[in-house]
């Protein structure tokens, strides 16, 4: 039997549910939950807010323009599907690294950093802030494990570089443009610590990126320095931002897109390898945001909704079968404690009425058989007129033809009648034969 309240369980259930539901596209929808996020993830404005970012064997750092950094787990950067997950708020750098923040070679170069990148060495993960030849001192290294600022360098060159972090200790990868994409690799000169060294140069000449005819592969092509031209003829010239390179991998930040591809296309030189390029909301993943354009996160978000609408109607088919069995099985009961019930007292009033009939037979038995010893048959003859009374008893019938001429009966006459009558009973039912003795008595009387 469906009762109230089991509907109130199911509404209840269902309220529940919904309120899951909207907490997840309340959670999926929210734009202002991480302000620093979407602004990395909208790029309309082709100005990228990354001051550097980086994955070293520890952690990944992220730093903004505005001096809030996202150090994170390496993890978070899932390279096989290309995605970055900020799950995170940011924490502005004078909470996070107070004694860089403070320090006064900082403040000093802060508005003056020409480019900056993630370096990790055997001692320690370091932030590199690098000023340029036109500013009037060295930029600053900080040693995040151990808390210190040290004295840093700068650019000697006049073009514009970019320099990409990279997961190999005391190295890391820069990039400029000279009607191509020009990339090479750096490294530490006196040690593989950066504390101990005081140079950081390029180990080789740099190589031409060049496209493809299908413009789909690349090539990383080592021309020198009197012929920097492709052999395809289609230079690849991307506007590179920033950058960094982890997991045998190359992400590069251009204005658009983010392009990636193989770090084996630098040490193949002159192999082709693919190379795509995903959006900025496709690869950077806030704290509860599932991007419009991301089709895996939208079906990760559709399949759990699925998931909780099957669990409902699962659910809701459970009860509804335990409700309709428990139903069944209240009805049984009670038909079955009506049927039993109705036969009981059924069989007990027959078996009351036989008894109540047995005893009043019983009783008139005893009171027909009382009767009939008391009151004896007799049957007398006056003229014409006959009669009979009493019941069944035995019947000494006389006749007027047997008397004597007295009115006194002859004994030694063979015409007397002698007979014994059986029981009659009151119903006109005989025991054995009385019925007919009865009717013979009469006749002979007669």
């Amino acid at each position: 039997m469906w009762l109230p309240s089991n509907w109130t369980l199911l509404y209840g259930i269902s309220i529940i549910v919904i309120i899951q539901i909207e907490t997840i596209q309340t959670t999926s929808n929210s734009t202002k939950r991480d302000e620093i996020c979407e602004s990395l993830r909208d790029n309309s404005a082709n100005k990228l807010n990354i001051l550097t970012v980086g994955k070293t064997a520890k952690r990944l750092i992220l730093i903004t323009n505005d001096l809030y950094v996202y150090d994170i787990p390496i993890d978070s950067l899932h390279s096989a599907i290309d995605k970055l997950y900020l799950h995170t708020k940011p924490i502005p750098m004078k909470q996070k690294y107070p004694a860089l923040y403070h320090d006064e070679k900082f403040k000093d170069i802060k508005n003056e950093i020409f480019t900056a990148f993630i370096m990790t060495d055997p001692d320690s993960d370091w932030i590199c802030l690098v000023t340029s030849m036109s500013a009037h001192q060295n930029g600053v290294n900080y040693d995040i494990d151990n808390s210190q600022v040290m004295q840093g360098g700068h650019y000697t060159g006049h073009d514009d570089i970019v320099l990409i972090s990279t997961s190999e200790s005391c190295q890391y990868y820069s990039l400029r443009s000279d009607n191509s994409l020009l990339i090479n690799r750096w490294q530490c000169i006196e040690s593989r610590r950066l504390r101990h060294t005081v140079h950081i140069s390029p180990k080789s000449d740099d190589s031409a990126i060049c496209h493809d005819q299908t413009k789909t592969k690349i090539t990383v092509e080592r021309i020198g320095r009197h012929g920097i031209k492709c052999r395809s003829g289609i230079p690849v010239q991307w506007p590179i931002l920033k950058g960094f390179v982890t997991d045998n991998k190359f992400y590069l930040f251009g204005h658009s897109y983010i392009y990636i591809f193989d770090e084996a296309v630098y040490n193949n030189q002159g192999e082709e390898y693919p190379v795509q390029k995903i959006s900025f909301d496709s690869f950077f993943n806030c704290a509860g945001i599932i991007p419009p354009s991301n089709v895996i996160s939208k079906s990760y978000f559709y399949w759990i909704m699925g998931a909780i609408i099957l669990l409902l109607v699962i659910l809701l088919a459970i009860l509804w079968c335990i409700f309709v069995a428990r139903g069944h099985r209240r009805m049984l009961s009670f038909l079955n404690g009506k049927t039993g019930r109705s036969g009981f007292e059924e069989g007990r009033s027959k078996f009351n009425l036989t008894k109540i009939s047995t005893n009043i037979a019983t009783t008139r038995s005893r009171k027909s058989t009382a009767q009939q010893i008391i009151q004896p048959v007799m049957v007398s003859s006056r003229g014409n007129h006959r009669s009979l009374t009493g019941g069944s008893a035995h019947v000494t019938a006389h006749t007027g033809i047997d008397h004597d001429n007295n009115g006194y009966a002859n004994t030694t006459n063979p015409n007397l009648l002698k007979r014994s009558a059986t029981r009659i009973p009151s119903n006109g039912r005989r025991d054995g034969e009385s019925k007919i003795n009865l009717t013979t008595l009469i006749k002979h009387i007669s």
